[in-house]
């Protein structure tokens, strides 16, 4: 995490949220007005907060693979800090759906999800969900995919990102998903690019969780830049230099390779947030 936030921090803000006990293993490591105090529950932030960063859309946080007991009291925690710092949502939604599985383009005008909300949802169909997150997420366009049949969260930030507002890729799969998910996405963006990247994924298990070892494409996309998880393997460079020459901005390597066991890689330990959301948090790090 250290290397981390230096690597962004000059490229894009970035503040790190630390609780008592770790707090002192960061001082002395990054700048200190990047530091904020608050203790979460989970360090994979991007599935419990709000999503689309210049609108901040929240979700309810509720996903099968934990208990119920601990998605609230994960739920709890990140709503008491929100209240404490006083941030606002734009809109909040009844609807189950984890941040990781809402892979939005840079422009926040088109979604794709796992059909893992169906199954978190089960009183919705496809096409209702559909117009429901439209609705919700302030979007033109969303895709349902087929969500991977091991993952163990089912999120979309696993299979899919955006390189341009109108390019995707995808990190190509088997069939019939394969097609299945290429389909979904052409019909759903019929003005959109679908590009296929090699898949190295690593099957492991932590603790219940498949590993994100090799996931390329859970990838952080900023306004300029990439920044793209490496695992420390043959595959890094060939992914840095295929990502770069399909995007117009800066593709920057973060060393995922300790973390990515555990089921999550950048994105996952990310939240990106515009508008005065952000301005509220810059100004609490520096007090």
């Amino acid at each position: 995490m250290v290397n981390f936030a230096n690597i962004i921090n000059g490229k894009d803000q970035v503040v790190i949220l630390v609780d008592a006990a770790t707090i002192p293993y960061f001082e002395g490591k990054v700048p200190s007005n990047i530091l904020i105090k608050a203790k979460m529950e989970d360090i994979w932030i991007r599935d419990f907060s709000s999503v689309i960063p210049a609108r901040q859309i929240k979700f309810k946080f509720a996903p099968g693979y934990h208990k119920h007991s601990d998605a609230r009291e994960i739920e709890n925690r990140f709503k008491n800090w929100i209240s404490q710092n006083q941030l606002q949502y734009d809109k909040t939604s009844s609807i189950i759906l984890d941040g990781g599985n809402v892979v939005d383009n840079p422009s926040g005008i088109r979604a794709i999800v796992t059909d893992r909300i169906l199954r978190d949802n089960p009183s919705f169909t496809k096409e209702s969900v559909k117009a429901s997150l439209i609705q919700s997420l302030g979007v033109n366009e969303v895709a349902i995919i087929k969500e991977l049949p091991d993952d163990t969260t089912g999120h979309a930030d696993g299979m899919v990102m955006w390189a341009t507002d109108d390019r995707i890729l995808f990190m190509t799969e088997t069939e019939p998903i394969r097609s299945e998910v290429i389909n979904e996405l052409k019909n759903s963006f019929p003005n959109v690019e679908v590009i296929e990247v090699p898949n190295y994924y690593v099957h492991e298990t932590w603790r219940g969780f498949t590993s994100a070892r090799n996931v390329y494409v859970n990838s952080i996309v900023t306004d300029d830049y990439i920044y793209m998880p490496i695992f420390n393997n043959p595959h890094d460079t060939e992914m840095l230099c295929l990502f770069q020459s399909l995007t117009n901005k800066t593709v920057v390597p973060i060393s995922a390779e300790n973390i990515c066991i555990m089921g999550g890689s950048t994105r996952c330990l990310s939240w990106q947030i515009k508008g005065s959301n952000k301005l509220k948090i810059l100004q609490a790090a520096v007090q």
